[in-house]
């Protein structure tokens, strides 16, 4: 491997230089006439200020690879919130997960959405790190620009930036200006949307800037089937922003801030393939995947973020001085049920039983998700920007307090009445030192190199239960149904008040304090319950002589009831609940090195080496209480050479940047579904791993685990030219290979050991392609704008993006038992596609204070998976946002 990495960079030393050294030459070559051609167009292709680096610079002195997307070049063409970035920067995968953002950079993410994962491309708003991105979409408003910064950012960002990073950076206040702005915007599936802003000045040397946006929508979703539910992909937002801006001298600058965001609606919950897999209907001829067949219930979604900020500067006389402190608060709150299946020809005969499709339909299962954080971070750093040392050293800390719920319901479900993991108490803190420079040599040339350690500490104390009862029919046969979750439901959550259910202390788990447990987990049952009116008197054990009536759930089954209309026993299944305690503690290091040198003023050359750490962690105790596995940080260390240049095509002004790279991608931690079982079998056996006594094995839980090294290597390519007519053009290619080298046999997560025991066993993943990477990744935006002397001034913007094929799991769709007719349901793979949009505007003769605009985002209702989930009963898609177009009319006061 080393002499590959060796000979990929030797080779990119030359095949970068080249090219700049051609650009050098002709760099000159416009005469007078060409040189006031460039002033007059010097804003079209102009020069982007980002910060990616703490300091503000040009993206193209920038030596490594970023990309910078203006507020209004993103609204230009429909975008609305995080997720909508998903193909419109090479590199960059953005899914929304059931209501979860998961951001890949480069193959580079993670897909644990618990309250014990951490992402692998950290998200910063303003610069603050946030640790649940969740609800951030609304923050699309009133934004200067988001930067995504590729590559591990360790030394830099911190904790879990393996990836890179993404920036929301807001517009601040303007300092003895007055300014307003109100817009207003209509579209397809009844979107209304409406965003305002106002910047006040205080005297001459403080300022505030408010700013408010509302959305709303339609489901993208369409229930087909009998029920006539809600169905998912509906959107009521409401978001603010407040920042007060004081300057009391040249030296000292006082920024305060602080946001609210509310989402409500119906969330996400992806189409479960299942059925239509299960029935020999290939995916490709289910004509829209958002048509479906609902049941129960509409699901609600209810994401309240929000928080305050400080940034206080002060410029010395040896150095600056900065110190930010955040506060941010997260409540996610989504309870669903998902549809039976996606809409095909004959999909109602297949969910027809002997009780007919209103018994299909009327099954309340259903799931809760709560994630409750609180975050608190505070940084203080000292600092030159001045050569020809430029320098940083500071401190940073990082504190989150957690509440995390997730229950669920098995409506009519045999021997499976739901799960339900309660963690009242989940905590982490970490704190890191680091330093960075960078010397100027000479005025042509410099060197870069800084140091981070960062230590995390995490710990948390709950409980997880399976729930399941075993209710005897007329021959007493197991297992028969319940009815839970039906109208009116209601999980106790938070206001669970027993932990462990040992309430005597005795050492053993009765069946009085299973079911003790039990209802102390709901706070209110269904109008058509009768789990309660089962255990009313508590377990009821055969030849009791008051027994419960029965309920035959499933029309036809092998289970039903007595003659006498009653259970012949009721009984807690036991075994099945889990104390969870666990914690770990990890510290690391990050480093960077970094040489540029300056061909001209307008070619630069760069080589760097980084590194980035994602935290490590502990996974769910095995047993009650048992042992907690942990896993370690996983590391990426990016080798890169590249290449930045702007120069001339005879008179035309051009842009010109690539770079060569190359990632060692260690102690890579996959997360899987898996059963106690296979997590026992995993890790070596019972021989290995203790198992507490009575613990069922059929808990299936989130695993994280350190299983594979990777390599990701490639080529990236950013360029743009000002044409004649005022048309700009710019791209933006990747040529991307990311494939596991080394990995211990993993389980196939894709099957569950107690329903697949001979397919749910180790596989080997060395080879395989890693998720979300498609090997050619392209986008292009062609502007143009139409001044006039009478009409004012049109405009217009066509954007394409290009994804070759990709797989969303780490086995690529490999059926290892029939892989001469692998079987559908296993296919994870996303064929490649292309993508339009477009965006267009006209603003009246006059001061330029009125503009109207209109959008398609998706031109081609090109729908395709962002993210697939294959489990033993499930194949769930989330999908990419579908069509949609609009108008909105924009004033400013």
């Amino acid at each position: 491997m080393r002499n590959r990495k060796t000979a990929l960079l030797c080779g990119a030393t030359l095949a970068l230089a080249l090219p700049g050294l051609a650009m050098a030459q002709v760099a000159d070559a416009p005469g007078a006439a060409a040189q006031q051609t460039q002033d007059e167009d010097a804003d079209r292709l102009e020069d982007v200020v980002v910060t990616v680096e703490r300091r503000e610079q040009s993206l193209q002195n920038y030596a490594g690879t970023a990309v910078a997307l203006t507020g209004e070049d993103l609204k230009a063409v429909g975008v609305q919130d995080i997720s909508d970035l998903e193909g419109r920067v090479p590199g960059l995968s953005v899914a929304n997960n059931g209501g979860n953002i998961e951001i890949y950079i480069r193959g580079v993410g993670s897909s644990n959405n618990t309250e014990l994962g951490d992402p692998a491309a950290a998200t910063h708003y303003d610069g603050v790190y946030l640790p649940r991105p969740a609800g951030i979409g609304s923050a699309f408003f009133d934004i200067q620009r988001v930067e995504v910064n590729i590559g591990p950012q360790g030394t830099l960002r911190g904790r879990n930036a393996t990836a890179g990073t993404v920036n929301i950076v807001s517009w601040k206040p303007g300092l003895n200006i007055w300014d307003s702005a109100a817009e207003f915007e209509i579209g397809n599936y009844q979107q209304r949307a409406f965003q305002g802003m106002v910047n006040i000045p205080i005297g001459e040397t403080a300022a505030v800037r408010i700013a408010g946006y509302h959305l709303e929508h339609d489901s993208y979703y369409e229930d087909v089937g009998p029920a006539g539910v809600g169905v998912a992909e509906a959107e009521n937002n409401d978001a603010g922003r407040i920042q007060f801006l004081w300057e009391p001298t040249s030296r000292l600058s006082i920024l305060l801030g602080a946001d609210y965001i509310r989402e409500t609606g119906t969330g996400y919950t992806g189409t479960n393939y299942a059925n239509p897999l299960g029935n020999g209907i290939d995916p490709d001829d289910i004509e829209d995947p958002r048509r479906v067949i609902a049941r129960a219930q509409t699901p609600d979604l209810n994401t309240r973020h929000w928080g305050a900020r400080a940034n206080i500067r002060y410029d010395g006389d040896l150095f600056d001085i900065e110190y930010t402190g955040s506060y941010r608060d997260l409540v996610y709150d989504y309870r669903a049920v998902t549809p039976l299946a996606p809409f095909y020809p004959g999909v109602l005969q297949t969910l027809t039983g002997a009780g007919g499709i209103r018994e299909t339909l009327d099954n309340f299962s259903q799931f809760q998700s709560i994630t409750d954080s609180q975050s608190k971070t505070h940084e203080l750093r000292f600092y030159d920007n001045e050569g020809p040392w430029i320098w940083s050293l500071g401190a940073f800390y990082f504190e989150e307090d957690q509440y995390a719920f997730l229950g669920s319901t098995g409506d009519r479900g045999l021997f499976f009445q739901g799960v339900e993991f309660n963690m009242p108490d989940v905590d982490t803190s970490s704190y890191a030192l680091f330093g960075d420079t960078t010397y100027s040599v000479t005025d042509r040339f410099r060197i870069t190199a800084g140091l981070r350690y960062t230590e995390d500490e995490k710990s948390r104390r709950g409980v997880a239960a399976r729930y399941g009862f075993a209710l005897g029919a007329g021959d007493f046969n197991c297992c028969g149904g319940v009815r839970v979750g039906t109208e009116g439901f209601e999980f106790a959550g938070r206001g669970r008040t027993i932990i462990n259910p040992d309430t005597n202390g005795n050492g053993t788990i009765s069946e009085q304090e299973i079911l003790n447990f039990y209802f102390n987990g709901v706070s209110r049952f269904g109008a058509r319950d009768n789990i309660d009116d089962i255990f009313a008197n508590g377990p009821v054990p055969g030849g009791a002589p008051n027994r419960p009536a029965c309920l035959d759930t499933i029309t036809g089954d092998f289970w039903t009831c007595a003659a006498d209309g009653r259970l012949t026993y009721a009984v807690p299944f036991t075994g099945q609940i889990f104390q969870q305690v666990g914690e770990s503690q990890i510290d690391f290091v990050d480093w960077r090195l970094r040489a540029e040198f300056d061909v001209t003023p307008d070619n630069l050359l760069y080589g760097l080496i980084a590194t980035g750490n994602k935290s490590g962690g502990f996974n769910d105790n095995i047993g009650n209480a048992g042992l907690a596995p942990t896993y370690d940080a996983e590391k990426v260390t990016l080798y890169e050479l590249g290449s930045k240049n702007e120069f001339y095509v005879g008179d035309l002004k051009a842009r010109l940047n690539g770079s060569l790279f190359y990632n060692d991608y260690e102690d890579q931690v996959l997360t899987s579904l898996l059963s106690v079982a296979q997590i026992v079998e995993f890790l070596g056996g019972p021989q290995r791993v203790p198992v507490p006594v009575d613990s069922s094995l059929a808990l299936v839980v989130s695993y994280s685990y350190n299983a594979a090294s990777s390599r990701i290597y490639g080529a990236q390519f950013d360029g743009g030219i000002d044409l004649p007519w005022n048309i700009g053009l710019d791209f933006n290619l990747l040529y991307l290979k990311a494939e596991v080298v080394e990995a211990e046999r993993i389980q196939d997560f894709r099957f569950q050991a107690d329903v697949a025991p001979t397919e749910a066993v180790f596989q080997s993943i060395e080879g395989k392609t890693l998720p979300r990477t498609p090997e050619w990744q392209f986008n292009m935006n062609l502007t143009q704008a139409f001044p006039t002397e009478t009409m004012g001034q049109f405009d217009y913007v066509v954007s394409a993006g290009y994804r070759s094929d990709f797989f969303t799991t780490i086995f690529n769709g490999q059926d290892f038992q029939q892989p001469n007719n692998p079987r559908r349901r296993l296919d994870d793979k996303v064929d490649g596609y292309w993508t339009f949009d477009a965006g267009f505007g006209w603003t009246p003769p006059g001061d330029g204070r009125l503009r109207f605009e209109g959008y398609v985002n998706n031109l081609t209702d090109e729908i395709h998976e962002a993210a697939i989930i294959i489990t033993q009963f499930d194949n769930t898609r989330f999908f990419t946002r579908p069509r949609t177009f609009g108008a909105r009319v924009r004033v400013q006061y």
